[in-house]
């Protein structure tokens, strides 16, 4: 059997002894009060559950919520997966402080219709029901309840009962959708004889299979995930093959025990939800708190069944004052199960409130937020995500931008997305593969590609005559990964080519390392000069250009060993200087020193060459200058 995709939620809210109890029992026959304890005070301490034909057709589970401001935190734990709340105010009593908080709870969570019932009317006059039905209308103005039906009723004659239903009919939503990924807050653990590990809660996403592989977290010492499989699904008491979101059920688990799953902890499909510590949220806080949030709070979060101490630190301003919202970034001592656009709720101390202790909550932008130096840079990053809160691909695209080269995995995508992400929806989002298990932003990759080119061109118009550049030469650009990531880019768009390990731009041909202007006459005219060959200067004079121009093609002579640089003014023939060294040895070998007349002597030259060329056997250390001579140096 699968259960019907019309099955919705109603969560039962209100004061303590306001008489949820007796109307759920009044409606459907059945007593959600199961404890012992509960019965011995007569009041709802855990959440109560039952279930009621609507007229229409319409099935619904009934979640009675505690109303006793000690057990609030079972009260959030029913009411993240509702779907209409039913407001409870007594007739005879009006509103309470928890009728108030439990409708501030209901808002904070997201439900999205209801219905106020105003329950003990037999215990009250028609004056008294309208002057609490005026009350009513007063406090949920503004809310997702200002319109609904009010019903008077009475569980002691059965009046108004009928009425309510209807009422109930009438604001049942529109069923959730069953696609996204499968996520059941676990509200209730029991072993039942016979089958094992039973688990209960409202399933807000998504859709459970019997056999379906699953994982439960966070659990144990680390804070980890536990591999299970579905063996049963029942759905007020049915047994189905499977259940979808809106739906309370309860799960039969395999390969898991009791003691290992405490109430808050979550079942859903491994990579598809993010178990996170830290994550970005639009944080509001009640109109009705008395002291605005400051820049940093220690505050409790309520996510689903779970409730965990946290530190809310703002990304924008110094406050947030009552009824207003700011972007902030929540760090919670244990983990919590989060999707975008997950709704939570944050407590504090009573002192911070009018009535109990919840003081605002919000909805999640980022479901996992890396540590940052700046406020400045998160606040950016949250709202480039925010600005694609409805859109999966966009989404996905500004989290990969978000945290630059460092990539994320398929998996961690697809669990900051809130989906099981494919390669095509990667692809679609403009993301780069980076090894196996890397994805970065197109963004990332084209910075470094847009370096490649330049360092590329950079070297053809220096070097014309070189081929390229070698994969090492690129190492200063990036981490290994993706360089290779963009050079593999660049080869498949035709920008670049490669052969062997040398990289060049496309079309590129290195020139002739000859083809240089002037490199025959600068030869001729140094290799003629011998070892007193002309200034470069006076070459440049001889041919009528600049001396600068000359510089390719004496780098170039220099390159291929025709000449050798003396200094920057002279430049002599190879052959010459070679010969003139062999001569200076020998001179030397044989008469240990040479003067600045004796070196003039030898090589034929003036001043003006013969002091450079000195200097030259100088700094080859050919020579040692001591004095005004110079001596063979010691090899």
């Amino acid at each position: 059997m699968t259960a019907r995709p019309s099955d919705l939620v109603i969560g039962v809210a209100g004061h303590i002894d306001h008489g949820k109890t007796a109307l759920v029992r009044a409606l459907t026959g059945i007593d959600t009060d199961r404890l012992p304890e509960e019965k011995a005070r007569g009041i709802t301490i855990e959440l109560g559950f039952a279930h009621l034909a609507l007229p229409g057709g319409r099935r619904a589970a009934i979640v009675d919520m505690p109303g006793h401001e000690r057990f609030i935190r079972a009260m959030i734990a029913g009411a993240g997966g509702l779907d209409v709340c039913m407001l409870v105010v007594a007739s005879n009593e009006g509103v309470m402080p928890q009728t108030r908080e439990h409708l501030a709870v209901a808002e904070l969570v997201g439900v999205r219709a209801g219905v106020i019932a105003l329950t003990k009317s037999d215990l009250a006059t028609d004056d008294v029901i309208e002057l609490a039905t005026e009350e009513v209308r007063e406090v949920v103005r503004g809310t997702f309840l200002e319109s609904a039906d009010i019903v008077a009723v009475s569980a002691h004659t059965g009046a108004g009962l009928d009425a309510l239903k209807a009422a109930l009919a009438r604001a049942a939503v529109t069923p959730r959708a069953s696609n996204g990924p499968a996520l059941l807050p676990i509200d209730r653990v029991f072993v039942r004889k016979g089958f094992g590990v039973v688990v209960t809660g409202t399933l807000v996403s998504g859709t459970l299979r019997v056999e379906d592989a699953l994982v439960v977290g966070p659990i144990g010492m680390e804070h980890g995930t536990r591999a299970v499989r579905v063996r049963g699904l029942q759905i007020h008491g049915d047994s189905v093959t499977e259940a979808h979101a809106g739906t309370r059920v309860a799960v039969n688990l395999a390969n898991i025990e009791a003691a290992e799953l405490p109430r808050g902890t979550w079942l859903f499909h491994e990579g598809e939800v993010a178990l996170s510590t830290a994550f970005d949220a639009e944080v509001r806080v009640l109109p009705s708190v008395d002291h605005a949030l400051l820049r940093r709070s220690k505050l409790e979060l309520a996510v689903g069944a779970a409730h965990t101490s946290c530190a809310v630190s703002l990304l924008e301003g110094e406050a947030i004052e009552p009824g207003s919202t700011a972007v902030a970034r929540i760090t919670s001592d244990t983990p919590v199960a989060l999707r975008p656009n997950e709704r939570f709720v944050l407590r504090g101390p009573p002192s911070l409130a009018r009535f109990g202790s919840t003081i605002g909550g919000g909805v999640v932008i980022r479901p996992v937020a890396e540590r940052v130096k700046k406020r400045d840079t998160a606040l950016a990053r949250a709202l480039s995500v925010a600005e694609h809160a409805d859109d999966l691909i966009g989404r996905v695209r500004a989290e990969a931008e978000a945290v630059g080269a460092k990539g994320l995995s398929q998996q961690q995508l697809s669990e900051r997305a809130g989906a099981a992400l494919d390669s095509a929806q990667l692809s679609a989002a403009g993301l780069v593969q980076v090894a196996s298990t890397r994805f970065v932003a197109s963004t990332v990759v084209s910075s470094i590609e847009a370096k490649v080119l330049h360092t590329l061109s950079a070297e053809h118009t220096k070097n014309p005559a070189s081929k390229g550049l070698v994969r090492v030469a690129f190492k200063s650009l990036g981490d290994d990964e993706l360089v290779e990531a963009a050079l593999t880019r660049l080869v498949g768009q035709k920008k670049i080519a490669r052969e062997a390990d040398v990289f060049f731009r496309a079309g590129w041909k290195p020139k002739d390392p000859d083809a240089i202007a002037h490199l025959e006459p600068v030869r001729r005219a140094i290799v003629e000069g011998g070892v007193t060959p002309p200034r470069v200067e006076d070459i440049a004079r001889s041919l009528s250009v600049e001396a600068r121009a000359l510089e390719p093609a004496l780098k170039r002579l220099v390159e291929r060993g025709d000449i050798v640089k003396i200094n920057p003014e002279f430049y002599g023939d190879i052959r010459a200087l070679d010969e003139l060294e062999r001569r200076l040895v020998e001179h030397l070998t044989a008469h240990e020193l040479i003067d600045a007349q004796g070196f003039k002597n030898l090589t034929g030259a003036s001043r003006k060459w013969a002091i450079p060329l000195a200097e030259y056997f100088d700094q080859k250390k050919v020579t040692l200058r001591v004095g005004d001579a110079r001596k063979l140096r010691a090899r």
